[in-house]
């Protein structure tokens, strides 16, 4: 059987608003600012909010690659730096 398309269900793929703010570790407010700007993806499944855990991980991402120019540690690209810099 190919392995083409296969997705592990063995972690989550989504989580709840509680469970990112945890994650991630900011307020409620913070957590809607970042879905209602974009940097975190979501969607409704009827009255429940839903982040998906690869926006999660993603976000994560960028934030530890601008830090890391911030602090002269990587190569700085135009879009890793925030307006301002």
């Amino acid at each position: 059987m190919s392995r083409a398309g296969f997705i592990a269900f063995d972690a989550p793929l989504v989580a709840s608003p509680n469970q990112a703010m945890r994650a991630i570790q900011v307020s409620r407010k913070k957590l809607y600012e970042l879905i209602n700007t974009g940097e975190l993806e979501s969607y409704t499944e009827g009255k429940s909010r839903r982040i998906t855990t690869k926006s999660i991980n993603d976000y994560i991402e960028r934030r530890l690659a601008a830090e890391a120019c911030k602090r002269g540690r990587a190569a700085c690209h135009s879009s890793d730096r925030s307006p301002g810099d």
